[in-house]
């Protein structure tokens, strides 16, 4: 039987990301507005290159966001790509100013990777200031229509030959985790350097499928997939089911002991928070607060909202900041084993 900390320690931490904080009501401050942003530009380092849709969304945002805060600052993008986010994160940690002048725009991992001890990740995420993430994401995993892998539980049945681009991206870590904790069967070929490579090897028929893709950008690239047309989406790799597929299991339904649900939660909760933005430590109350009510006033934006819509983009499930705080807390009290083991389970060396 499982450890009644753990027990306790998964029942908390589903309570916060499934049903996350009831954050509509922000904290007042007593300190009012002191001027610091009026006529001031405001530095929003990029963890990815130039185009992708970690870069796009993190532009939206440098785009609008500016409106909603006293002074209306001019937001200046700058992308400082490396280690899957882990420069720019690092950077932002130990090297910025801590007066509100400078945000960070990564990626979901950098809510987990210090907790997970991951090589070169020089920071703690419990002393970011956490601002909101702009989308959670979804990753779809998917076989081509032709394979043996037709549904859900053929995962467990049959060998998966699944296109991966680096030994730290989602492609590939959340296939090993899946074999690793759940007993999936994917075969993963690196070295592919992308979706869009990707997409080709599985038209082409070079390999028959791939762990996640994110729905954010299959909806855009491929929507033709997501009708079961060339392939078959099997998994959901997230907490919660995406609403336009509401009959495909999550990662979480897949799951059949106390301890899996607790490893899933811990490999995957950085898909809820999955496009975040943050200060550095240190930075003023009353300002974080500030940047905290101008996330909540862009996620409703009407011109952000269209901008959405003609980029083609999608705003699902955005995670408040204080949300993002509480989930990495959680996370931070599960059993230092239980963690290490899920962290061993993302590795390389680890897949069946």
């Amino acid at each position: 039987m499982m450890h009644s900390m753990v027990k306790l320690a998964i029942v908390k931490l589903a309570m916060v990301t499934a049903t996350g904080l009831m954050a509509g009501a922000l904290p007042a401050l007593a300190q009012a507005d002191d001027g610091f942003y009026a006529s001031r530009e405001v530095k929003l380092l990029i963890g990815s290159p130039p185009g992708g849709g970690y870069d796009t969304f993190a532009r939206l945002f440098a785009r609008h966001a500016g409106r909603f805060v006293p002074g209306a600052p001019r937001i200046i993008a700058q992308n400082m790509p490396g280690g899957g986010g882990l420069v720019m994160t690092n950077a932002i940690f130990n090297q910025q100013p801590r007066d509100g002048s400078v945000m960070g725009s990564g990626n979901g991992s950098m809510g987990t990777a210090s907790l997970f001890g991951v090589p070169n990740a020089r920071y703690d995420a419990r002393q970011l200031g956490w601002i909101g993430s702009l989308n959670a994401e979804v990753g779809l995993a998917v076989a081509r229509t032709d394979s043996p892998v037709k549904s859900n539980a053929d995962l467990f049945r049959h060998e998966l030959i699944s296109g991966g681009s680096g030994a730290n991206d989602g492609n590939v870590i959340f296939a090993n985790a899946m074999n690793n904790i759940l007993g999936t069967k994917f075969k993963v070929v690196t070295g592919y350097g992308g979706t869009a490579k990707i997409s080709m090897a599985i038209e082409s028929g070079e390999v028959q499928g791939t762990a996640s893709w994110h729905y954010s950008s299959m909806h855009v690239a491929k929507p033709e997939w997501l009708q079961g047309k060339v392939v078959n989406v099997v998994a959901q790799l997230s907490l919660m089911r995406h609403s336009a597929l509401p009959d495909v299991p999550t990662v979480l339904d897949m799951a059949k002991t106390d301890e899996q649900r607790a490893l899933v939660r811990l490999v995957f909760a950085q898909q809820d928070m999955g496009r975040p933005v943050y200060f550095p430590p240190g930075v003023p109350a009353n300002r974080l607060e500030i940047w905290r009510r101008a996330f909540e006033a862009f996620i409703k934006d009407a011109d952000v909202l269209a901008e959405v819509k003609k980029l083609r983009l999608e705003i699902n499930r955005p995670m408040r900041g204080v949300e993002i705080e509480a989930l990495i807390a959680e996370l931070h009290k599960m059993p230092k084993d239980l963690v290490q083991k899920a962290y061993q389970a993302t590795r390389p060396q680890q897949a069946k």
